[in-house]
Parts: C-alpha cells; sequence; structure tokens
C-alpha cells in the first residue's frame, strides 16, 4: 500500500516544518550500519544539547545523495531493517495520519529558493506484537540501533520512555510513548537535509511498513 505525495512548494517548506513539530507534539505528549541497504547518504545531521543524553557510537558523516530515489530507498531500509531485527509482529502504519508529518519537508524555516535544502520525514503509529508493553518497546529498538554502532540517544524534550538512533549516513529513527494511554507508540524516521534541487516532484512512500519482504 502506497500513498502518493507531491513536493510541496516553495511557501509550503516554510510552514512545513510547523506542521510537522505539531505531529511530533501529538505523538510524543504535546551486524553494522555499512550493511544496512544501499550505500547512500546525506547532509548535516545536528545531535546534542542540553535536554538530550550523551550520544554513543559512530559519528555521522555529511555526503549529498545523488537523488531523492536513494533517500526513499535508504530511509526505507532502515526502516524495514529495524523491524526485521525485532520479533515478528512490529509494524509501522502511518494511516492514521493521512500525510500529515510525513513527506518533503523544508530544513530551514528563513530558506525559500530553489536549492533550499529538505528533507523526507515518515510519521505513524508503531503497532507493536501482543502482550508487548508500550514503555518496553523503545528500549528495544534502541538495543537494535546500538548493535549496529549508530549514535543512540534519550531527549527529554519527548515523552519517556524515548528512543533516538542516527545512522552513520545521518537518517535518524525514533520512537515515543504516546500522550494518551492506549495508543500506540509513535515512530518518526527523517533523512538528512539534502539541497531542494534534488527533490522529485512526485513520488511514493508506504503507508504500512513491516518487516517482510
Amino acid at each position: 500500500m502506497t500513498t502518493r505525495i507531491s513536493r510541496i512548494s516553495l511557501l509550503h517548506r516554510t510552514i512545513a516544518p510547523l506542521a510537522c513539530l505539531a505531529t511530533i507534539v501529538a505523538l510524543s505528549g504535546c551486524s553494522d550500519g555499512a550493511d544496512l541497504g544501499p550505500p547512500t547518504p546525506t547532509g548535516a545531521t545536528d545531535i546534542g544539547g542540553p535536554n538530550v543524553s550523551s550520544p554513543a557510537g559512530e559519528e555521522p558523516t555529511e555526503i549529498t545523495p545523488e537523488n531523492q530515489k536513494q533517500v526513499e530507498d535508504t530511509l526505507l531500509g532502515y526502516i524495514k531493517e529495524t523491524l526485521r531485527a525485532l520479533p515478528p509482529g512490529y509494524v509501522l502504519d502511518s494511516t492514521r495520519f493521512g500525510g500529515t508529518g510525513s513527506g518533503i519537508i523544508g530544513c530551514d524555516d528563513n530558506a525559500t529558493g530553489p536549492d533550499a535544502p529538505v528533507r523526507l520525514t515518515v510519521t505513524g503509529d508503531l503497532k507493536t506484537p501482543p502482550g508487548v508493553d508500550n514503555a518496553a518497546v523503545s528500549a528495544a529498538f534502541g538495543e537494535v540501533w546500538r548493535s549496529w554502532g549508530w549514535r543512540v540517544y534519550t531527549d527529554d524534550k519527548f515523552r519517556q520512555p524515548n528512543q533516538f538512533g542516527v545512522s552513520p549516513d545521518g537518517y535518524r529513527l525514533s520512537t515515543e510513548q504516546p500522550a494518551v494511554a492506549g495508543f500506540p507508540p509513535g515512530f518518526i524516521a527523517s533523512s538528512p537535509c539534502f539541497p531542494g534541487r534534488l527533490a522529485n516532484d512526485d513520488y511514493s512512500f508506504p503507508v504500512v511498513i513491516d518487516g517482510d519482504g
């Protein structure tokens, strides 16, 4: 199952980060990386700050991708490999969000030129196997990312417990607790920033992702 997403206009690049932030607030309460996916990458990744734990793992490297398809394939590959490394039954489902918080999003509120940096972001619910406690989910994801040598840390700005994992080539995946009891944990995956000239006008990305295939 896929959803069709059009590249947002230059004006939308300015306001889209605000929509993305609102989605993150709603979600959060407001082996070896080289083996994962094709060797693609990226732009700058900002990690750290007083609100985050000291990250361990390999320092991300800034590499510019050749095209957006590389970004799509790498992000999807990292999501699938993460789910494959866990027990069966974990699924990333973006259906409830209807595309909100996902897509090509501007990286800089003040940059509106045709080559302004953008990133690909995917936001969804993390469906878990029966009997798995939500609080244990973040720890399980963090252990997978650590085993690959990723930079893994927690962030006090988001509902605890949470885990953020950054691949050596700068892709960021995270899981956070839901704002409302009874809802599944939130999962957000995003690419590093890349030049706007590489963004496609039209593309598709799966709405429901599991570790199969």
